[in-house]
């Protein structure tokens, strides 16, 4: 069994390269296996984001538009 901690990362209401900047600042913050999820409503961000999570050490575990935004569900490699 494993102790994942969740980070929540709101950042509808910022405009880019703002929501891209504090979606790094989260993920240095991830440790093995933690989850990270992000709620933006930029649409210039979501490409950046994505861009972001390629390059990273991370897994897009799932990515969704919704009625206020987009949703971002990124789990840290092991």
């Amino acid at each position: 069994m494993t102790n994942n901690s969740e980070i929540v990362l709101d950042i509808r209401g910022l405009i880019c390269p703002l929501p891209l900047l504090k979606a790094k600042q989260a993920l240095k913050k991830l440790s093995a296996e933690d989850l990270l999820r992000i709620w933006v409503d930029d649409k210039a961000s979501i490409d950046d984001l994505r861009l972001l999570f390629s390059a990273a050490d991370v897994l897009l575990v799932k990515e969704a538009p919704t009625a206020t935004g987009y949703y971002f569900l990124i789990q840290k490699k092991a």
